[in-house]
């Protein structure tokens, strides 16, 4: 029903999982990503690195397990580098609280885009509902008139009951898509407020979850870190983007006033 990220992240979500530890070492970004180059999960390992003049120095690298790919090329990447590239991918979907009621009216409205082909599917099963339910009435007068035996019409009926149930699942669950992620992009764009803030001052356990929240399919290639980012933030990525080279044009007195050349 679901991937193997998938379930992991919702573990981290549901705070039923942690990631491992090591000698009381806590790895965050573990079993959240994978090696680009072979698909096989990131793994990590505490170095205490200790010089001829006494100094001692502590690090912490992520690394493919090279459990499919025995020769994965891949290097490590520090975690301080790892934390600052998250740090980054987090900073680009970042919208100002005042723009936020905004850019949720905005998101909807490129939601509804994105979903341009919703009433045609929509039609399309309805006209098929519609045409188990007038054969479902023929079926009843054919077995009325005797046309049809018992054994017939109970055969029958049960296929085009069976239909109905379907095509009926699938109209619910395509009314019900533009509410769930409407949703959903409150609950992401919320999420957003203090992202940043949150991740600066917050605990390792806290980033980890901040990296399930943000998608499923993360991946790590050539020391550098891609997000697999939920649709709706690709939205928020966007209109975040555009939001700031606005403000970037703008005195700050006049920030607030000018949301509608955004998107003109």
């Amino acid at each position: 029903m679901i991937t193997k990220d998938e379930f992991d992240r919702i573990q981290v979500l549901l705070n039923l999982k942690t990631a491992p530890k090591s000698k009381g070492h806590f790895f965050p970004f573990t079993t959240l990503i994978r090696c680009h180059n072979c698909n096989a999960r990131i793994t990590a390992e505490y170095k205490v690195k200790k010089q001829k003049n006494g100094n001692i120095h502590r690090y912490v690298y992520y690394h493919c397990t090279k459990r499919i790919v025995a020769n994965c090329t891949q290097k490590s990447v520090e975690e301080a580098i790892l934390d600052k590239q998250l740090f980054n991918e987090i900073e680009k979907i970042t919208i100002p609280p005042e723009f936020h009621e905004w850019a949720l009216a905005e998101l909807k409205v490129a939601y509804q885009k994105d979903l341009a082909d919703r009433s045609v599917v929509v039609e399309s099963l309805q006209r098929e509902y519609n045409k188990q339910i007038v054969f479902l009435d023929s079926l009843i007068e054919m077995r009325i008139n005797k046309e049809l035996t018992e054994e017939e019409f109970a055969s029958k009926k049960s296929l085009a009951m069976q239909n109905k149930l379907r095509l009926q699942s699938s109209l619910d669950r395509t009314d019900q898509k533009v509410d769930d992620w409407v949703a959903k992009t409150t609950k992401l764009l919320g999420f957003t407020l203090d992202a940043i803030e949150r991740f600066n001052n917050g605990t390792p356990e806290v980033k980890r979850e901040m990296l399930a929240y943000l998608g499923s399919n993360h991946q790590l290639f050539n020391q550098k870190l891609a997000l697999d980012l939920e649709k709706p933030l690709l939205y928020v990525e966007e209109a975040s983007r555009a939001i700031k080279s606005i403000h970037e044009r703008l005195e700050p007195t006049n920030n607030g006033l000018d949301k509608e050349r955004l998107w003109s």
